[in-house]
């Protein structure tokens, strides 16, 4: 009678098993896209313009740099919840800081850009809504022209 299960095979079959179970087991969560978060980010419509030119815009801080930063620090990470109120609490506090900074100075300050609230599913935006835009138009000249 003949002997089909030698001990080298049996620990052959053994690491093909071993083997297979380790590439079919799932190590977590983190494998796959990630869930639905909320996140927010700026949408520039104009650009940061120093009397209508790029020219002299980096010897002035950016205002566009400094809400992106103010939104991180209030909402640090995307979660499923989201928060509109400190978000937008946090832009409201930058905006008034950035225009009490330069106001009076000699040149014309612009920018337009609107605070954007995502609904996203792993880097994909599912879904998003303007929360409130912000216009900057410090130190702006009247205009000789009658409306």
């Amino acid at each position: 009678m003949k002997r089909f299960f030698r001990p080298w095979h049996l620990i052959a079959i053994t690491l093909m098993l071993v083997g297979t179970m380790f590439t079919l087991i799932s190590c977590g969560d983190d494998d796959g896209p990630k869930g639905t978060v909320v996140d927010y980010y700026v949408s520039v419509e104009e650009q940061f313009l120093i009397n209508g030119s790029t020219d002299k815009t980096d010897r002035y801080e950016n205002p566009v740099t400094r809400m992106r930063n103010a939104i991180r620090k209030a909402y640090p990470e995307a979660n499923l919840n989201g928060n509109d109120e400190a978000v937008l609490a946090a832009c409201d506090k930058e905006y008034e800081t950035y225009v009490e900074m330069y106001r009076g100075y000699g040149d014309h300050f612009t920018c337009l850009f609107h605070i954007v609230r995502a609904v996203k599913k792993g880097d994909q935006v599912k879904e998003n809504l303007t929360l409130k835009t912000y216009v900057y138009d410090i130190n702006s000249v009247a205009s000789d022209v009658e409306e």
